[in-house]
């Protein structure tokens, strides 16, 4: 599978090495602003590669090299720090990125699925999604899969999930406590506070959606994607092919969590307006 990564800071790089650890790439294209930062990476990686034994081919810095790739990951984001939980704020910083991107990826004729990681993750791969005119089955992102794992996690039990944003307005379905919901929301920026960025888990989500993607797992993911319907991006679980979207499934709600999720929808909405 040819995949390109753009954007390898601190997730974009783990993205890279989790995709190799997991052997899931023929071919990975790095692109990076920076230059000296991605040939660092490229070189550190071909390293990483020998080491376990993969055969992959290596490019960085060179759109034209996606234009054939089956899967980009959006992982770009700008130099400033989050000063707060709400990841809404960094939408200013990240518009423009995204109009360059998105510029350069119908410039080159990439025609893959796009899985976006970016914070705000729900508006950005909207905002990616309009900007490049691409299908929205053809674009998703990464949703709220990792919101998903850390509510599994905290709620010690593997049934219940994450819809809605990527953010603080995310709704939790089934028999979860407060506790539990709270624990899940505030990781993100938990671990951000003091690292100054998360890493590990969202990688391997991006993992997880690659497989579903590819076909090796039939998993049904709550990756964000469009609602034609609300005419809006948010988390659902949804079926994964090698196209995008196959097909999203909104879960029986009770009362309660409908009016969550439209609430969340409407905070979606309400920020991509706004660009």
């Amino acid at each position: 599978m040819k995949i390109g990564i753009i954007g390898t800071g601190n997730v974009g790089s783990t993205v890279a090495y989790t995709l190799i650890l997991e052997n899931l790439v023929t071919d990975l294209v790095l692109i990076d602003t920076r230059e000296e930062f991605a040939h660092a990476e490229t070189l550190e990686l071909k390293d990483t590669a020998k080491a376990l034994s993969r055969t992959i081919n290596f490019t960085k810095n060179d759109y034209a090299a996606i234009a054939d790739a089956d899967i980009v990951i959006f992982s770009a984001s700008p130099a400033a720090h989050m000063v707060s939980s709400n990841r809404l704020e960094e939408l200013p910083m990240v518009k423009k990125i995204v109009e360059d991107v998105a510029d350069k990826l119908k410039t080159c004729g990439f025609g893959g699925v796009i899985i976006s990681i970016t914070n705000p993750c729900d508006v950005v791969a909207w905002y990616l999604q309009r900007q490049t005119g691409f299908d929205p089955q053809r674009v998703i992102g990464s949703g709220a899969v990792i919101d998903t794992a850390r509510l599994r996690d905290r709620a010690n039990h593997d049934e219940c999930l994450i819809i809605g944003e990527h953010g603080d307005s995310q709704v939790a379905v089934g028999e979860v406590s407060p506790q539990a919901q709270e624990a899940a929301r505030s990781t993100g920026w938990e671990v951000y506070s003091a690292k100054g960025y998360t890493n590990f888990a969202i990688a391997a989500c991006v993992g997880k959606i690659v497989k579903a993607i590819a076909g090796i797992t039939s998993d049904e993911l709550s990756v964000s994607s469009y609602d034609e319907e609300a005419e809006a991006y948010y988390s659902v679980p949804t079926k994964l092919g090698k196209s995008g979207v196959v097909s999203r499934n909104i879960p029986p709600l009770t009362d309660a969590e409908r009016i969550e999720l439209d609430k969340s929808i409407a905070t979606i909405k309400e920020a991509f307006a706004q660009l």
